[in-house]
């Protein structure tokens, strides 16, 4: 591990309108020798009457028309009444080359479905994926383009038609340009997933990394809005120092994190170089240091190994099979995004490779009452099934202000975490914690989970499909057998005595 060091990763969604347009593309292929002559005529003659060409090149009524709509309809004339003349198009394409040589492009109608971002209206790859949920962070456009985005359209696609080319195989190598743009239809709006990163550098400044791919490609104007956006999406809260750490230090008799804590102020950057970095100081046996969300990559790779590890048997006592707890922190930059999504999808599936495993990742997020929808979509991810809430009721409230995230793998490990804001920068949150094996910690964590939900507090959980067969679960109890066992001290004992037998 080194500086900088990610915190927390963001999904934000750009918003994108894909749009159908049909529009005369110029192609470098050459026109037809006798097309090319009567351009050359026309070119020389200037305005021309209908009867004249027809009788000059000895065509019938038919033919001669025939010749004059194709020409038409390539963009290369314009006919008034009985007169015909070269279109503006084509006498530019003279004046390019001179007079001399001149190298014409065949016109034709092209039907094409491109996708342009609502604030830059830079072309981009169409996504025919569905529409994101809530889960990652929708930002905005101006109400005035998104009501003249056809308009925003056109514009942008004549002038920006080499880039919209470039990705097109079948044009990259001979399109030349827009004659016209005849059509724009507008199809559907959606959202672009820009990932971007929080980090700690060694000053303990915030570094804010967008996707490299977005950056690379986006222009400077695209980026700056992002940017923007990012940071009035970050809360506006005030906190005096660490306020609520010294209860989480006390909770798990933390000593180690103690020494970084004076009066309300947590020296992190101290912690980080000498815990995470130079390794000078350590937790004791049994526990891990975690810093970060747990969803991080390298992270929820850790939680996974834990779990194959417990459901293969390779402890004292064999198998463990069980379900998943996941307390959340109360943070509306919590788990917006892939990375949520994909360590959701990793501890599923290794819950799931047991043969007939109804085992699966429970996730229990504050919600006061009738916010429980709002909540459901913005943690809306494809494997998650088991979603349940806590409301924070008075006088307590949250645990550790809604600060405090537990994983617990009951009987087996377990992590804290608590997240603490940033000197300077409050509304972001940084995870500090650790992940434990200890008897005293895995009973702590099931004893905070067991006061967060039950009673009053248990809310009703999510509903991801209105196809439920069954009646709803209302009681903690009810909802979440996994977590109703006897403390673990008893269980150990009782374990250690069945051996002995």
């Amino acid at each position: 591990m080194n500086f900088p060091i990610e915190f927390n990763r963001v999904t934000f969604g750009l918003p994108v309108e894909t749009f159908r347009v049909e529009a005369y593309i110029a192609l470098e292929e050459r026109l037809p020798v006798v097309t090319e002559f009567v351009l050359r005529l026309l070119k020389i003659c200037g305005q021309v009457p209908f009867t004249a060409f027809r009788d000059y090149f000895g065509f019938s009524d038919g033919e001669a028309l025939a010749v004059v709509e194709s020409l038409c309809r390539q963009g290369l004339l314009d006919v008034f009444d009985e007169d015909m003349q070269l279109s503006r198009f084509a006498i530019e394409r003279f004046e390019e080359a001179g007079g001399d040589h001149l190298r014409f492009s065949k016109v034709e109608l092209k039907k094409d479905t491109v996708t342009f971002d609502l604030i830059s209206f830079t072309p981009l790859k169409s996504n025919r994926g569905d529409l994101p949920s809530d889960n990652i962070l929708k930002l905005d456009a101006a109400e005035e383009v998104l009501g003249k985005s056809i308009e925003h359209a056109r514009t942008a696609y004549r002038q920006r038609y080499p880039e919209i080319a470039a990705m097109r195989d079948d044009l990259r190598e001979k399109s030349y340009g827009v004659y016209s743009v005849e059509d724009v239809e507008s199809k559907r709006r959606n959202y672009v997933p820009v990932p971007v990163a929080f980090a700690l550098d060694g000053d303990g400044q915030v570094e804010r990394i967008i996707d490299d791919t977005f950056e690379s490609l986006a222009p400077p104007e695209l980026v700056q809005f992002v940017n923007e956006q990012v940071t009035a999406s970050i809360p506006r809260t005030l906190s005096i120092g660490a306020a609520g750490l010294e209860d989480f230090i006390d909770t798990f008799d933390l000593n180690l994190m103690r020494q970084y804590l004076t009066g309300k102020k947590f020296n992190l950057n101290a912690y980080l170089t000498e815990v995470h970095l130079n390794l000078t100081a350590k937790y004791p046996k049994g526990m891990n240091a975690i810093f970060g969300n747990i969803y991080l990559q390298e992270n929820r790779e850790r939680v996974a190994a834990r779990i194959k590890d417990r459901r293969a048997g390779k402890r004292k006592h064999g198998k463990l099979l069980t379900s998943l707890a996941w307390l959340i922190p109360d943070y509306p930059l919590w788990g917006r995004g892939d990375a949520f999504a994909e360590a959701v999808g990793l501890f599923s599936n290794e819950l799931h490779s047991s043969q007939m495993s109804e085992d699966t990742v429970y996730v229990f997020a504050y919600a006061e009452r009738g916010q429980e929808t709002a909540v459901t979509n913005q943690l809306r991810v494809p494997q998650l099934k088991q979603l349940h809430f806590s409301r924070p009721l008075v006088p307590d409230g949250a645990l550790m202000q809604g600060r405090l995230e537990l994983l617990l793998y009951p009987t087996g490990f377990m992590i804290a975490l608590y997240h603490l804001s940033i000197p300077g920068n409050s509304g972001l949150w940084v995870p500090v914690g650790f992940m434990s094996t200890l008897p005293k910690h895995l009973d702590t964590a099931q004893k905070l989970l067991m006061k967060a939900l039950s009673g009053n507090r248990y809310g009703r959980p999510a509903r991801f499909t209105h196809k439920v067969s069954h009646s709803l679960p209302t009681t903690f109890e009810e909802g979440c057998a996994f977590l109703n066992y006897c403390g673990l001290s008893n269980l150990c004992n009782y374990l250690d005595t069945q051996e002995e037998d």
